[in-house]
């Protein structure tokens, strides 16, 4: 029996947001909406580097204790098997949660470099996984002619939160290259003939979104044709009837409209120059970018595969450390499970028993 289209919307919607109000939870209860803040700036509140990579190392010093007591706590240094699980993902998680932790004490600067009014920064956990969280469902794996393959964010790095600077710090308006992380003509939304069904975007669920195929350009009238046109107007429209202009304002409302836009774009232009001047540290932002990069697009694919889900788990170790997370009490969390579940679970059974009856015949 075929799904009618409305009711899937509505089945994926309500789904959605049903989970988004789950992780919600579920990530106050772990507490990532811990601020490190403090952790990272000075008491000016300003960035601090060293006191940034001292919290990365902390967090991945923590997570690697972790993998080699879990795997084999017996054998130690490199005997150990986790080292080289260890060697695959560490740097590369390391950048990404420098980067998307710097840039989180730019202020500003995600609206100003994604033209995404209302989106802003906050340096907190829950908003370093949810930036996680939407760079790991890009992940796409490319291939070309000639068998070689590599992975790249399905709108490229740019668009995704702490690679979002790079341009603006490179020269944004240059010619130049490598200005971008990924060129426009390389992002797999602009290339799905080179997109496979690997990775988290599949070019099987990519292809609808495809722009629709190009038309032919219409010939070019005949004069007979022009005029008939012409008269489809009712004789209202005449170019050579003086004060047309003045009767048609549809010039001065686009006018008016293009000069809005160019006027936001000077201003937007201004914000990320006066940010670009301000950001402390540009060459190892940059340069961290740029090494990510390399190490995600050769990445095997069983590293991007666990990338957030590793990510999530970095930080809830940390959290747990400190003892910042409520599921480290068993009394609260019961607690919070009855609350949760006993009120939601009645009425879900009642909505339940109303459609079960109302489908028999």
């Amino acid at each position: 029996m075929e799904i009618p289209g409305n009711t899937l919307d509505n089945y994926r919607n309500n789904l959605w947001r049903l989970r988004e109000a789950t992780d919600k939870l579920s990530s106050r209860i772990k507490g990532h909406n811990f601020s490190f803040r403090s952790a990272i700036a000075d008491t000016n509140g300003d960035f601090a580097e060293e006191k940034l990579r001292t919290l990365v190392g902390e967090l991945l010093s923590g997570w690697a204790d972790y993998v080699r007591d879990g795997l084999y706590p017996d054998r130690s240094g490199e005997e150990n098997p986790a080292e080289s699980y260890l060697l695959a993902r560490r740097e590369m998680y390391s950048l990404y949660l420098y980067l998307t932790m710097r840039c989180s004490l730019c202020e500003g600067a995600y609206a100003l470099a994604n033209g995404r009014e209302g989106k802003r920064e906050r340096a907190d956990c829950a908003f370093v996984l949810e930036q996680a969280k939407r760079f790991a469902q890009s992940w796409c794996i490319m291939a070309s002619p000639d068998g070689a393959r590599w992975n790249e964010p399905y709108e490229g790095f740019d668009a995704y939160f702490g690679f979002h600077l790079y341009h603006i710090l490179t020269g944004s308006e240059s010619q130049n290259p490598d200005s971008v992380l990924t060129p426009w003509e390389d992002m797999p939304m602009q290339n799905l003939s080179a997109l496979t069904n690997a990775g988290s975007m599949k070019r099987i669920y990519c292809m609808r979104l495809s722009p629709p195929p190009r038309t032919e350009e219409p010939a070019e009238m005949s004069a007979a044709e022009s005029m008939a046109d012409d008269e489809d107007y009712g004789g209202d429209y005449n170019p050579e009837e003086e004060g047309w202009e003045q009767a048609a304002p549809f010039d001065d409302i686009f006018a008016a409209d293009e000069l809005e836009r160019l006027s936001a774009e000077d201003d937007r232009a201004s914000g990320l120059s006066s940010l670009a001047l301000r950001f402390e540290g540009q060459e190892k932002y940059v340069s961290a970018c740029r090494r990510f990069a390399a190490l995600y697009r050769e990445a095997p694919p069983e590293v991007l595969r666990g990338f957030y889900a590793e990510l999530e788990e970095v930080v809830n170790l940390y959290l747990l450390r400190r003892g910042l997370t409520i599921l480290a009490d068993t009394g609260k969390t019961l607690d919070l499970c009855s609350r949760i579940y006993d009120g939601p679970g009645r009425q879900a059974r009642l909505y339940e028993r109303g459609i079960l009856w109302g489908s028999l015949p």
